[in-house]
């Protein structure tokens, strides 16, 4: 596997294939890391706290945001392709033996990755490649077939698969909207590109083909737009971007003007991507309509990256590289839309039932501070009775979205009629004193 992934970018060096590029001030540094290996895969459950996995059993983390990084002792010596936590102490890696009979393997740990527990996967004949958990039961597998569990992994059920000519494909990532709707992203190159769509929590998928060549992620952006790019390893074919804007029903395939692959793709604010392509980062400031190169620092290789807010994202790569960006570096900020205002968008879906998203962006400061104070999201009833709290904490200025569930803040005598519902957000600075600070409040509809 680590062979393949060396081929792949040896072509793309050699053929030296074009990007068109953004100016190159270089935004994203190189960290300390404490291993020299691959990392392949990468997951952050705020700023600070993440992991790195890759080759030879390699498990690393941070607690201090990338600064100092500790190798845990993941009881594996293969690769680990695959690394997934829902919160600071749970969480869950997968590898592959390397001797007959090849199992999957997957690790558990309970403790942050101070002890890791491995376990045969319990179908030998399944080869597994990706894991996603929504909660410390609910979760799903994705390679040779796509399974779920509801009992933390104690047992799998394969999903149902609609039957055409690339459903059976490997699966390679999962991205979920909520828990009813979410796609996975996976194919078989040169042959077809595929993803997946479920809207009943996992247990049924629909596979379409969405190009020629293999689909390693998909971001999405709301409950109707979800993006990704598909590139051809061996170059002959540029990089494509496939977006849909109707949840997944359909999928539009653009030819981009340059080559490339795209092992990960993240947003760190509604406009700005990147991806992780190889020997590039592939940059988009205006949400897809275009996308320019993006040299990787000293030319290193990268395959994963997360933004976990609009001021922290992260990259690993080949040789252990381990990348943060900066966005306040002259280069990226010229491109990079602007912090500058306070917006609290429309719910959606809306009318909903039960589950529907709020998206807000808090503002820098003026002198550019970082903080903006403390933030309050509501929910109230028509006659102005607060129903449900969202958020209720300080945050950084950045981009930021909340699920209001009808379900979860049912109970204790409350009794949620169809009708209209209002959502608040406030923002009280630092420094106030007086409690006056910035509101906006919105119109949502509920329908049972």
């Amino acid at each position: 596997m680590i062979k393949s992934f060396r081929v792949i970018l040896f072509f793309i060096l050699v053929l030296n294939l074009a990007f068109s590029s953004f100016a190159q001030t270089q935004p994203w540094k190189i960290l300390q890391s404490p291993v020299n290996v691959t990392l392949k895969n990468l997951t952050f459950v705020d700023s600070l706290t993440g992991w790195a996995a890759g080759e030879a059993g390699t498990i690393i983390r941070t607690t201090d945001g990338g600064n100092s990084w500790d190798v845990q002792n993941s009881t594996v010596q293969t690769f680990i392709m695959d690394i997934f936590f829902i919160d600071k102490k749970l969480g869950w890696a997968l590898t592959l033996k390397d001797e007959f009979p090849f199992n999957s393997v997957i690790l558990k740990t309970t403790n942050s990755g101070n002890d890791w527990f491995a376990e045969n996967f319990p179908d030998s004949s399944k080869y597994i490649r990706t894991i996603f958990f929504f909660d410390s039961l609910n979760g799903f597998v994705g390679g040779s077939y796509i399974g779920h569990t509801t009992d933390g992994g104690n047992s799998w059920t394969s999903a149902e698969i609609d039957s055409n000519m690339v459903s059976g494909f490997p699966v390679y990532n999962f991205s979920f909207y909520n828990q009813q709707f979410g796609f996975a992203a996976g194919g078989r190159l040169d042959i077809a590109g595929v993803i997946w769509r479920t809207t009943n929590s996992g247990l049924n998928w629909t596979a379409q083909g969405v190009g020629v060549d293999e689909v390693f992620d998909v971001f999405i952006f709301d409950s109707l737009n979800a993006i990704t790019l598909s590139g051809d390893p061996e170059g002959f074919y540029p990089t494509a971007e496939i977006k849909t804007t109707n949840a997944g029903l359909t999928w539009s395939n653009d030819t981009l003007s340059f080559f490339g692959l795209s092992f990960a793709i993240d947003f760190r604010t509604y406009n700005e991507g990147w991806s992780a392509s190889g020997y590039k980062f592939l940059l988009t400031t205006n949400r897809g309509e275009t996308w320019g190169g993006f040299e990787t620092p000293d030319s290193t290789v990268v395959y994963d990256l997360q933004f976990t807010d609009a001021r922290n994202g992260y990259a690993v790569g080949e040789n252990g590289v381990i990348l943060k960006l900066d966005p306040t570096l002259v280069g990226v900020d010229d491109y990079a839309e602007s912090l500058d205002d306070f917006i609290l968008y429309q719910n959606y879906p809306n009318p909903f039932n039960p589950i529907t998203n709020i998206r807000f962006q808090i503002p820098e400061m003026p002198g550019g501070k970082a903080g903006f104070g403390f933030v309050s999201l509501k929910i109230y009833d028509i006659l102005g009775n607060e129903v449900a709290t969202l958020v209720n904490e300080e945050k950084l200025a950045g981009e930021y979205e909340a699920e209001f569930n009808i379900k979860s803040h049912s109970g204790e005598g409350r009794n949620f009629s169809s009708g209209i519902y209002f959502y608040q957000l406030m923002i009280l600075g630092p420094e106030s004193s007086s409690g006056q600070g910035i509101v906006q409040t919105k119109k949502m509809i509920y329908l049972k």
